[in-house]
């Protein structure tokens, strides 16, 4: 359902807020950088996503337009992207029209099977501003840009109430949408072996073996009920699942690879490796010592305070819509 926009009050820029025209993409992302403040409007286009509500409430300053209208009225400051794959495309038919600033948010990598044509064609889509999310995404695509790590909010996403002990499960989770078909970035088969006969719970939309959450708050409490997450991914800069994880005191085991070895301190805040049997060997071990699990647990969630928090983001993202807004003008 579209929120109503309330022109008088949202169409008008005021001084400090900028009216940003957007994409619907990564909802819990999105949710967070909406604590900047400003107005989002998501353009909604055929073949488009919509904003799904089990993964976060939409904020407050958070619109969906009307299907394929820009709503006569609203005067945009710069336009959004959140991704190369079919938003850029779309951004820049719509700039033939509002000669708008592009700020591009890349989360993903580049496929390493691609052939390097294709690779060239999307290190083409430039805005006038590029962000990573991880300085090792800026690196992959050897494009030049700033980087903004992302943040958790840790006052929601937390370790349960009552003692861990009383309420944390001794299994194994993994939240990940599409986890089969996303084999090549998730590494489906190599967890398959990895936590085969191990007793496993699976967060996400994936046909035939797992359903999303109905709710963040349903999402927390898998968290919040796991003793140990695991992340088995290849190709992704930093899963937000495992951050999340994180924050709610989740024991942590993940391969080793893309931004991860820098946030996880082997032995330290969480176990890292890309070696299928020592990744299960961690599980095992932290399954069977759960005053081991909660410690890990406590470091991990003092990682994400440290390193991924709201002040830091907003602040960042804040300098970043500045810069964008000054381009053109």
């Amino acid at each position: 359902m579209f929120r109503q926009l309330k022109l008088l009050n949202d169409v008008n820029r005021t001084s400090d807020k900028y009216n940003i025209l957007t994409f619907n993409t990564h909802e819990r992302c999105q949710t967070q950088i909406a604590k900047t403040g400003h107005n989002f409007y998501a353009f909604n286009f055929d073949g488009g996503k919509d904003w799904y509500e089990g993964h976060a409430p939409m904020p407050e300053n958070y619109y969906q337009l009307p299907k394929n209208s820009l709503y006569p009225g609203i005067v945009f400051d710069f336009i959004f992207v959140n991704s190369k794959f079919g938003q850029f495309q779309t951004a820049t038919k719509i700039n033939q029209r509002l000669q708008l600033p592009i700020l591009s948010l890349e989360h993903t990598l580049p496929i390493p099977s691609w052939p390097a044509e294709s690779l060239n064609a999307f290190k083409s889509m430039r805005g006038d501003v590029d962000v990573f999310i991880t300085e090792y995404s800026k690196q992959q695509w050897g494009m030049p840009g700033e980087v903004v790590r992302h943040s958790i909010d840790t006052n929601l996403f937390c370790p349960p109430d009552i003692e861990e002990k009383d309420v944390r499960l001794d299994r194994v989770l993994t939240v990940a949408h599409d986890f089969v078909k996303r084999d090549y970035a998730l590494n489906y088969k190599g967890w398959e072996r990895i936590t085969e006969g191990i007793p496993r719970d699976v967060v996400g939309d994936t046909p035939g073996l797992s359903q999303q959450s109905e709710s963040v708050e349903d999402l927390i409490q898998s968290y919040q009920s796991a003793s140990v997450y695991i992340n088995p991914s290849t190709l992704s800069p930093v899963p937000t699942s495992m951050l999340e994880a994180m924050a709610c005191g989740c024991a942590i085991v993940s391969t080793a690879t893309c931004e991860i070895p820098n946030i996880i301190e082997h032995g330290k805040n969480g176990f890292i490796s890309n070696d299928e049997g020592e990744l299960r060997s961690y599980v095992k071990m932290l399954l069977e010592e759960p005053e081991l699990a909660r410690i890990m647990g406590r470091a991990a969630r003092q990682t994400i305070k440290d390193q991924f928090s709201e002040e830091r983001y907003i602040k960042e993202w804040n300098e970043i819509f500045d810069t964008v807004a000054k381009v053109r003008k």
